[in-house]
Order: C-alpha cells, then structure tokens, then sequence
C-alpha cells in the first residue's frame, strides 16, 4: 500500500504556494484598503504590480525554467527560502504595507539573479528575454517599493504587461493546437512570421512609449490589428470545448481589444476615460491572463489537462465580470459607487476560487508527469 502511494502522490509543489501566495496579495489589494492604505490608493497599483505579479511571475518560472533549461533551476532549500521570505513579506504588509513592499521587492529581485545565474550556466537562450525583463520589472519594484521615481508604477505596468503578453505568446497557440488534435484535426500552421513579428515589436513599442509618456496611438493601433489577425489565424474556437481555452482566449482578446482602445483614445477629441484601455489591458490581458496560464499548468500537472470544472468556469465568469464592472464604472462614474463594489465583489469571489484551484491536487498516475 505505502509502495502504491508513492506511484500515485506527488510531492506538494512550490509553484503552488507562489500561485496562492499571488492570490493573497490580489485578494488584499482589493479587499482592505481602509485598513492598510492610510490614505495613500496609489499603493493598490503597487500591490498588483509589483506585489501580485512578482509572485506570479516566479511561480510560473518555477514551473517552466526546468523545462526551457533542461535541469532544476533552484535547488529546494533556496526554493523554501525565497518562498518563506515572501510569505513573511506579505504578513509584514498587513502591518506595515511599505516595508512588506520593500521586502518583497528586494527578496524578489534575488530570486530572479538566482534563476538568472542557472539559465546563464544552463546557456538557455530561450529564457534570456523572460529573465530580462522580469529583472527590469523587479529592479522597477524596488524603485516603487523606496519611492525613488514617481514613473516607477507605470514603467513597471508596462514590464509586466510585456512579459505577459511574450509568454501568452508562446504559450497559447501550444495550447490550441494541443486542443485541435485531441480532436482528430491536423496541426494549424502557426500565422505567418511577419503578423507575429510585428504584433511583437508594435505591442513592446506602445508598451516603452506609454512608460514614458510618449505619443503612442499609431504603435496602439498597429499591435490591436496585427495581434487580432494573428488571433483569428490561430483559430481557437476549434478548442473552445476545452476547459480554460475560452477563457485564456478572453484574456488574450483582451490584450489587443486594449491595444485597440488605447490608440482610440489617445486620439485628439476622444473622449474615453485613459481607465478604460488601462483596465481592459490590467484586469483582462493581465490578471486574467496570469491566472488562464496558472490553472492550465496546475491541470497538466495533476493530471486533468483540460478538463472542465465548476469551480475553474466560476473563477473565469467572476474574473470577466470584475473587468467589465470596472469598464463601466469608468465609462458611467455618476452611477455612483455600486459599480465600483459590485466590481470589487467579482475579483474577490474570481481570486478566492482562484487561491483554491491552485491548492487543489488529484492524486493520480500522472501527477509525476
């Protein structure tokens, strides 16, 4: 019996306490801000910037570095170790919100030398861009974290939203094609390399110049086309049947309907609130996109790709409905603050489900694959 256990449990797995961990910190984000704000509602962007997506971001390079470098990325102890300090980070935050940011930010930045330092041994090519960027995101957490720069918050949106986007790229056409031949359908070839290059460089163009208040509407406009083109070549509503390939497709449509609506409104006479773009890119291409990829590696990894859940369809449903309340209350503001709650409600319900989705283990065979 103990020997049938062995085949059929596998270790608890670090990426699972990174996942909840981010989920905490998205839910406290949210949930407390008469507490732990004193006031001050620039440290909500923070907290999410720098404080969910830090987390989210290695949990997620936990997972997919071994994979991309070819041997363990960390050894265990230091894994436990970046880990415990993030915990205590997020604990010291319900005291003091600076100092937990302070923290997290520098502990976070020492994971990513740490994951560097591999790669580069490893010459993992394929991991420089990520590892890049994540260091620049994490060097711009500390500059938020000691109020050094006031552009750091929106420097780091955009880092963010940059790694995002690259790993939703690389990503989810794998997960379309894995879908469509379950189906018995022959392989999609991918969309021609010149659509794919330039969605790439006009989204990080629009990216840098919206960091540093440059005019960026024609490089907005040029990545909301070309990525919606390269999103109806993938066709992914031939895996739509899949469970969380409708939503990771809501999450990657958001990003180029956000592109779409930033170059609107950066329009001379528009009219659009900059909260409209910027949440659709934050809550849908962001949040919701990290979440989409997380649940899809916690599926693989328990043995149940693709499958359907109550819970995963309820998490996705309430995550949509925050952005789109949150849209609304952008665009109708004189509706008063039921929007706005109603808004709140939804990402608190979509973050709890999420927190419990990563937790959830199924002890099966192919746990260990």
């Amino acid at each position: 019996m103990p020997e049938g256990k062995a085949r059929t449990q596998a270790p608890f797995d670090y990426f699972r306490i990174a996942f909840f961990l981010a989920a905490l910190t998205a839910i406290r984000a949210i949930a407390f801000p008469a507490d732990i704000w004193q006031g001050d509602y620039s440290r909500h962007a923070n907290e999410l910037i720098f404080g969910f997506m830090l987390v989210q971001l290695f949990g997620f390079m936990l997972k997919a570095l071994p994979r991309w470098v070819g041997r363990p990325i960390l050894a265990p102890p230091l894994i436990r170790l970046f880990l415990a300090v993030q915990a205590i980070a997020f604990l010291l935050g319900l005291h003091d919100l600076a100092l937990g940011a302070q923290l997290r930010s520098i502990i976070g930045l020492a994971a990513v030398t740490a994951l560097s330092v591999t790669a580069i041994r490893a010459r993992a090519i394929m991991a420089f861009p990520l590892l890049a960027l994540a260091a620049a995101h994490a060097g711009t957490g500390i500059i938020a974290a000691f109020d050094l720069w006031p552009g750091a918050t929106m420097l780091g949106f955009c880092l963010i939203l940059a790694i995002c986007f690259e790993v939703g790229n690389r990503i989810f056409p794998m997960v379309i094609d894995s879908g469509r031949t379950r189906d018995g359908r022959p392989s999609r070839p991918l969309p021609a390399g010149w659509i794919s290059l330039t969605q790439r460089i006009s989204s990080l163009l629009t990216l840098l110049l919206w960091a540093f208040d440059l005019p960026y509407a024609l490089a907005a406009a040029i990545a909301g086309i070309s990525g919606m083109a390269w999103l109806i070549l993938l066709a992914p509503w031939h895996a739509f049947k899949y469970g969380g390939v409708r939503f990771m497709s809501f999450a990657m449509l958001s990003k180029r309907v956000g592109f779409l609506l930033l170059s609107i409104q950066a329009m001379p006479g528009s009219t659009m609130p900059l909260a409209v773009p910027q949440h659709v890119l934050a809550i849908g291409g962001l949040a919701s996109l990290a979440v989409a990829i997380a649940t899809s590696m916690v599926r693989k990894r328990n043995g149940q790709s693709f499958q359907r859940s109550f819970l995963g369809t309820a998490t996705y449903l309430c995550l949509a409905g925050a952005l789109a309340l949150r849209v609304g209350y952008a665009i109708y503001p004189e509706h008063g603050q039921g929007l706005l709650h109603a808004a709140q409600a939804f990402w608190l319900a979509g973050f709890g489900g999420y927190a419990v989705l990563v937790l959830r283990r199924r002890n099966t065979p192919n746990c260990s694959h």
